[in-house]
């Protein structure tokens, strides 16, 4: 499934905060160890996929566990951050691959870091009960630490509960659902599909269908892979869930709408629906973003620019 590279493509850096200069104000405040600016900034992303995209990329910031933890005590947001940054923290230990290429020292760490996240966040809703970001990513620490399916189950429900609607919490639960951790594809279908149903047009939440048919395409090898994804049903999927989201007028394009548009792009690069993959490279610009292109294995960039040459070839030619 890889492509590749023609030497002319321009090189993109892949900006983990997706160009969103909030993004990054955090992320510098969290690194020079300036809480009250961090602070302010969380208090005033008071909406829930803004924030969890916030404590998300803030992951990316180095040393944070060195110092927050003495303001956690006295501050839930504090802790909020302690939590959410040892998710990712704990991540970083296990690496990208594989379990069987996965060093025992690193899945010591991965578990050990994961129990802090899970022991922060745990502290969290029990003082407020109501942050939704906190549940989301509980989902999955508790995929992390092989819960229990009914475990994580009840974490999203929590989520959802307080934000019906809340990417973090979907995109988790989607993720534990898939057949590479304790799902199955049925499973991991069947909740897109249901979870699509809940959002209103023009909400990301569509892009759920389209990550379930590229966690199938993974699952396949070569010919079984394209063939797959070329599947009339499969490109219909992927047209339908665009004009429900991305295309649509009413198109929500809140902080780290970038790995939305680039899952899109990805997923018609793959189908050979590359009129469609044109359009949505066309809105991208050089915002490539790791996930999913991962998906592919290498270099993100290299899957980026590579596709994005293919599908603008094909839009000349047309």
């Amino acid at each position: 499934m890889r492509l590749r590279r023609r030497p002319t493509e321009p090189m993109p850096e892949i900006d983990p905060f997706m160009g969103d200069p909030t993004a990054r104000m955090l992320c510098e405040a969290l690194t020079e160890r300036d809480w009250p600016m961090a602070r302010d900034i969380l208090v005033r992303a008071e909406h829930p996929d803004d924030r969890a995209f916030f404590l998300e990329v803030c992951g990316s910031a180095p040393g944070v566990q060195n110092w927050i933890g003495h303001l956690a005590a006295d501050d839930p947001l504090a802790q909020l951050v302690r939590g959410c940054h040892a998710v990712a923290w704990a991540w970083r230990a296990r690496g990208g691959y594989g379990a069987q290429y996965t060093r025992d020292e690193q899945f010591r760490l991965f578990f050990e870091r994961l129990r802090i996240a899970e022991t922060c966040l745990d502290d969290v809703i029990a003082r407020t009960p109501d942050e939704v970001t906190a549940w989301a990513f509980l989902v999955r620490t508790a995929r992390g630490l092989q819960l229990p399916l009914e475990d994580g189950e009840f974490r999203f429900r929590q989520a959802i509960e307080r934000h019906p609607t809340n990417l973090k919490a979907h995109g988790e639960w989607m993720q534990t659902l898939c057949k590479k951790w304790s799902g199955s594809h049925e499973w991991m279908h069947h909740f897109a599909r249901d979870a699509v149903a809940r959002g209103s047009d023009g909400s990301m939440l569509h892009a759920l269908v389209v990550l379930a048919h590229l966690e199938q395409m993974i699952d396949l090898e070569g010919a079984a892979a394209e063939h797959y994804m070329a599947r009339a049903d499969v490109r219909a999927d992927l047209r339908t869930a665009a004009g429900l989201s991305i295309w649509h007028p009413a198109a929500e394009f809140r902080p780290g709408w970038p790995e939305y548009l680039n899952t899109f792009a990805l997923a018609f690069s793959q189908s050979g629906d590359l009129p469609a993959a044109a359009a949505v490279f066309e809105r991208l610009g050089d915002n490539v973003t790791k996930h999913p292109w991962g998906y592919l294995g290498g270099d993100e960039r290299t899957s980026f620019t590579t596709a994005r040459a293919n599908a603008f070839a094909s839009a000349a030619v047309r």
